[in-house]
């Protein structure tokens, strides 16, 4: 059983830093910058993942930020702290956000979502509410990982136009 406590403080984190920025899809040249979120609970090594995100991001001219978060990073309801998420001086600015996480338990990873103020948002799984304006799932059965979930993704965005 869950606690209680922590399902409210969650909840209350949700509403008060949720986002009203209508969003839709976006082709990869309106982008200005990018914010990729990348899964470490999983155990996968997030290294090969931060460093495909990069290279396609430089390539395309777009800066990109990627959280990458650690244990020691997520506060104790469960996001990510503000010096990690870059907020601490100045709200972040995007106008792409792309969730790798692998499972919708990552409460860092729906915190970012949910409060994220991009204007396109791309996601391996639904949360409630439609949050996502392109998800990418696996075939039935299959688990891919972060990076196939990555490529698959650069895919559909480099065919927006």
């Amino acid at each position: 059983m869950k606690n209680p406590f922590l399902i409210l403080s969650r909840r209350l984190a949700l509403r008060r830093g949720q986002s009203k920025v209508p969003t839709n899809l976006l082709p990869l040249k309106k982008v200005r910058s990018a914010t990729v979120f990348v899964d470490t609970s999983d155990g996968e090594d997030p290294t090969p993942v931060r460093r495909a995100v990069q290279q396609f991001f430089e390539y395309q001219g777009i800066p990109v930020q990627i959280l990458c978060p650690e244990k020691r990073d997520i506060n104790p309801i469960g996001r990510m702290k503000n010096r990690v998420r870059g907020t601490h001086k100045h709200p972040r600015q995007e106008d792409l956000y792309i969730s790798l996480a692998a499972s919708p338990e990552n409460f860092a990873a729906e915190y970012e979502a949910r409060c994220s103020t991009a204007r396109c948002k791309v996601g391996r799984f639904q949360y409630p509410g439609s949050v996502f304006d392109l998800v990418v799932t696996a075939p039935n059965g299959s688990e891919p990982s972060q990076s196939a979930a990555f490529s698959a993704i650069k895919d559909f965005l480099t065919k927006i136009r």
